[in-house]
């Protein structure tokens, strides 16, 4: 019994949320915006249990179940850039290659500022940091299912749809301190309401986070949208245009393509 006890209190202090810690960080990343390590250490400080009710429903999935036992590591597929390029140009996998390629980027890059904040997963037992490290892996693959570019007002949008579907205190307060910065930067344009459509389609869509993404990847992406249920972010889209900017194209189409 009093080892239980022990064991409680020390979980309700592990899952503490901690503000000060993520008021510094938001202060540190207000200074600098490219300090993605700054965004992981809101999420944590923030998070709370979040994450672990979330691990709960995935480990209770068929395919959470599948991929905690096989230890299947997304990153793996997602770093294999021949594989990925000999795939057919409509999928979701060559999508991303082109996303990733295009863009200059690699997963090992998302991979590099979440590993500085690995020490912070605190008391989680392996199977969810595992988790935790799938679901960062996710990320750009989200990009491109979702559509949003990887411009200021595309991360945001993500950041949302991400909240919405994680309920992770941390992410939504990156997403509300965005949703704060571009209402005060861009007051002639309604850019929050954009934002509040990648929350809704978040709602919308199915657990992401649950879904086989190796296997996903291998489809056409306008197949994977339905059976996901990623909805056309059209007013990011407006945004974009009123902006004057262009959203990133693939093989001459737009990444959602109409």
């Amino acid at each position: 019994m009093k080892n239980f006890f022990i064991s409680y209190i020390y979980r309700l202090w592990d899952n503490r949320v901690k503000p000060i810690k993520a008021i510094k960080a938001i202060i540190a990343l207000s200074k600098d915006n490219e300090d993605t390590e700054q965004v992981f250490h809101v999420i944590d400080a923030l998070k709370g249990s979040s994450d672990r009710k979330y691990f709960k429903i995935f480990s209770k999935s068929e395919i959470g179940k599948k991929i905690l036992k096989e230890r299947i590591h997304l990153v793996d597929t997602l770093k294999n850039k021949e594989s990925l390029s000999k795939l057919p140009k409509n999928t979701l996998g060559y999508k991303y290659y082109e996303f990733i390629y295009k863009e200059n980027l690699s997963p090992e890059e998302l991979i590099d500022a979440s590993e500085k904040s690995k020490k912070e997963f605190g008391n989680r037992t392996e199977d969810e940091i595992f988790f935790n490290i799938r679901k960062r892996d996710m990320h750009d693959l989200w990009h491109v299912a979702t559509g949003y570019g990887r411009d200021a007002l595309g991360e945001l949008s993500l950041l949302a749809f991400t909240y919405a579907q994680e309920q992770n205190r941390g992410i939504g307060a990156i997403a509300l301190y965005g949703y704060w910065r571009v209402g005060r930067e861009f007051p002639d344009f309604n850019l929050r309401k954009v934002i509040r459509e990648g929350y809704k389609n978040g709602k919308n869509a199915t657990l992401w986070s649950c879904e086989d993404w190796e296997e996903l990847i291998k489809l056409p992406i306008d197949e994977v949208r339905e059976k996901i249920n990623s909805k056309k972010p059209e007013l990011y889209f407006s945004a974009l245009n009123d902006l004057g900017a262009e959203p990133i194209k693939f093989n001459d189409d737009k990444v959602l393509v109409n």
